[in-house]
């Protein structure tokens, strides 16, 4: 790459060419965008807005600088444009050595702005919060409002608890937002210091949880001493689906796939969704998100995970695999390589 290069290397060579566009998604190489860069948006989220496709994420090259934002109309060719957050707009606590993950925004209809969520750490991860942060555009720049924790429940606080939840309300770490078919949002995020998942119902701007906080009407706690992390949920056919995965570090584990006729539950497990090779490890992949598969019919999806290198995170890729919803399961399967035409064999016969 250039950057490895001497600056005597580049006197009189000429511009490099742009790299020619992506014609199908390959899972777990590097993925450049439309400068010749490879695209830094971890742990992140897509947001469609009038045809447009934007790309929330996280900078894992070098010293964090905040959530990226990347623009496409296929999916494929990304264009990047900068910094939608940048981390000097933190609190202290994540800002000075601390760490900004799992960026997602939704669009408010009711008040015209987007409106991103975040988990915002310290280095030895006890402060645990929930950063929100408004917009006017979906590249931004996001506005930070507040870092808080958004439920206070006694789980059975452990004595001296090192992130002072009884004081400061339940941890909030890896996360994922969720609009509903009737216009209300709900973040899901690992709490109780990650034992277990909690759904909570957000207020109108969604920007705060929806008050006043009642357990089984506006939160839930779900997957109960678990220990699931990474969830990406979406709907089909009026049932929810959630994929997870397990609390391993940076390590790859199994995921699993949870179903519920309610988001409040109860949720019922149906077990690892991936099959073949690497299926324990879901492909060396950490799930992140659900995207509906444009212009396919209902029950196509996408699913995204990143394929994190816990020594070189810089060098982590992306995992964007295919899949169809069918009889309330699924099934994921890895491919080297695949565009838009494998929804109509995944579909078969339907």
């Amino acid at each position: 790459m250039l950057a490895t290069l001497g600056a005597g290397c580049l006197l009189g060579a000429e511009a490099a060419p742009r790299p020619a566009a992506p014609a199908a998604f390959e899972p777990g190489k590097v993925w450049l965008d439309t400068q010749g860069n490879p695209i830094r948006s971890h742990a992140g989220g897509i947001l469609e807005r009038e045809g447009v496709y934007y790309w929330y994420g996280q900078e894992r090259a070098g010293r964090p600088s905040g959530v990226t934002v990347y623009r496409s109309r296929d999916l494929l060719n990304w264009e990047p444009l900068g910094l939608a957050l940048p981390r000097e707009v933190l609190p202290e606590e994540a800002r000075e050595r601390g760490v900004c993950e799992r960026p997602k925004v939704l669009w408010n209809a009711k008040t015209r702005r987007y409106v991103m969520w975040m988990h915002l750490d310290n280095r030895q991860y006890t402060y645990a919060m929930a950063g929100v942060a408004v917009s006017e555009k979906p590249e931004g720049p996001f506005a930070f409002l507040e870092a808080f924790r958004p439920v206070r429940f006694d789980f059975g606080y452990p004595e001296n608890d090192r992130c002072r939840q009884k004081e400061l309300g339940n941890t909030f770490r890896d996360m994922n937002l969720f609009l509903d078919d009737d216009g209300q949002a709900y973040v899901f995020y690992a709490s109780e210091d990650n034992r277990t998942m909690y759904i909570v119902r957000l207020n109108e701007a969604f920007t705060r949880p929806a008050e006043p906080l009642v357990q089984g009407r506006t939160w839930a706690r779900i997957l109960v001493d678990q220990y699931r992390e990474a969830p990406a949920p979406f709907k089909y056919r009026n049932k929810y689906y959630l994929i997870t995965s397990g609390c391993t570090g940076w390590n790859p584990n199994a995921a699993d796939l949870s179903v519920a006729n309610s988001l409040f539950g109860p949720w019922t497990s149906r077990g690892n969704p991936c099959v073949g090779p690497e299926r324990h490890l879901t492909f060396r992949a950490q799930s992140t998100f659900v995207l509906p598969a444009p212009g396919k019919p209902p029950g196509c999806f996408i699913f995204m995970a990143d394929r994190w290198e816990p020594k070189r995170l810089e060098q982590s890729t992306h995992v964007w695999l295919p899949f169809v919803v069918r009889e309330d399961t699924l099934l994921l399967e890895f491919r080297e390589r695949w565009d838009f035409s494998i929804y109509d064999a995944l579909r078969g016969g339907q």
